[in-house]
């Protein structure tokens, strides 16, 4: 425990220990009349910890601040306070007049992260016209650009169903898609990917429009591309869509894709564990209550029991693989019952 430092005539009166504050200031004698009157920001925080340590006193033991110390705390307040759609209107005109200038973007898209995370301010942004100055970006040829914006894209809409609702009434959904697919940076593609997951995710009719555009394939195109990160957001938007939806769960199905990820968990340490994991937790959400599917993954010729049992005793005991191997165990009792849990012949006579 640390010394008690305070004044004893301040424990006697009830009052408490000072806070040990990050920057210093005078210790308050309580034998003055009042704090000393703030000159500069660092007096007023002064100002205002001394006045707050005097609790107990009456209101009128604080004098009021004298006239040139209240006009420099009225001024230092101002200076603080920002004109937010002034702000977004010179965002806007950044992101249309000056897309070639690269670091004048960046600078305005750093600046317009600091909004879009309040709601208000997102939708505000949409209604003044800022979207086509992000599309203008996604269209642009530099990658930094393009995540960038894309993020941008990704901060408007998160659990925000007025911005999901105006972004599906334009193409962007149709351009994120493209660059997911076709475009030649993998940074550009997953923030692309982030910026669809956080629009369709918990919005029915932006999940309609995606399907409309065969979203699904370019899923599809994700997990088959071998690229970690593109592989793992797309098995989590897959299982995130397909959870509780019959729907979805039928049309990924009828594309083959319960077999495709069968065959992409590995147990040759092509990939990091990671990818596994999210392999089978889609895989688990794709099966759920879906007998077609199940009987998909039983096909002798993907031999996904062998492959289960082996990631199990392979990693068994193993921490860092302790999600993996609980969708393993997930995923053979959906598929083989309560005897699953048993590495099969075939493995133990490996």
């Amino acid at each position: 425990m640390s010394e008690d430092n305070s004044n004893p005539q301040d424990q006697q009166e009830g009052s408490n220990p000072q806070p040990n504050l990050a920057i210093e200031y005078s210790p308050i004698d309580n034998t003055q009349r009042a704090p000393r009157q703030p000159g500069n920001l660092q007096d007023l925080l002064r100002y205002a910890v001394e006045v707050g340590s005097r609790g107990d006193g009456a209101p009128g033991d604080v004098p009021p601040l004298n006239e040139a110390n209240r006009g420099f705390l009225m001024n230092a307040l101002n200076s603080m306070m920002v004109n937010v759609t002034e702000e977004l209107a010179n965002i806007i005109k950044t992101l249309k007049e000056d897309s070639s200038q690269k670091d004048t973007c960046i600078e305005a898209l750093d600046n317009l992260s600091d909004y879009i995370c309040t709601i208000d301010y997102a939708n505000d942004f949409l209604r003044m016209g800022g979207l086509s100055g992000l599309q203008l970006l996604l269209e642009g040829n530099d990658d930094e650009l393009r995540w960038k914006a894309a993020e941008a894209v990704a901060d408007i809409v998160q659990n925000n169903p007025f911005s999901q609702n105006f972004l599906i009434q334009t193409d962007i959904l149709s351009l994120l898609l493209a660059l997911i697919k076709d475009d030649k940076n993998t940074t550009v593609q997953i923030k692309c990917l982030y910026a669809v997951s956080c629009l369709v995710r918990e919005n029915k009719d932006c999940l309609a429009e995606f399907i409309k555009r065969d979203g699904f394939s370019i899923l599809l195109h994700c997990i088959q591309s071998k690229q970690e990160k593109l592989m793992i957001k797309s098995c989590f938007l897959i299982s995130c869509l397909s959870s509780n939806n019959n729907e979805v769960k039928s049309i990924l199905h009828s594309m083959g894709i319960v077999e495709h990820m069968c065959m992409l968990i590995d147990i040759d340490d092509a990939f990091d564990t990671e990818i596994n994991e999210h392999l089978l937790s889609a895989l688990s959400s794709l099966i759920n209550e879906s007998s077609s599917a199940q009987a998909a993954c039983r096909q002798e010729p993907l031999n996904l029991r062998f492959k289960l049992n082996y990631i199990k005793e392979k990693h068994a005991g193993d921490e860092a693989y302790h999600k993996e191997i609980e969708y393993a165990n997930l995923v053979l009792k959906q598929l083989f019952g309560g005897d699953a849990v048993e590495a099969d012949e075939e493995y133990q006579d490996r």
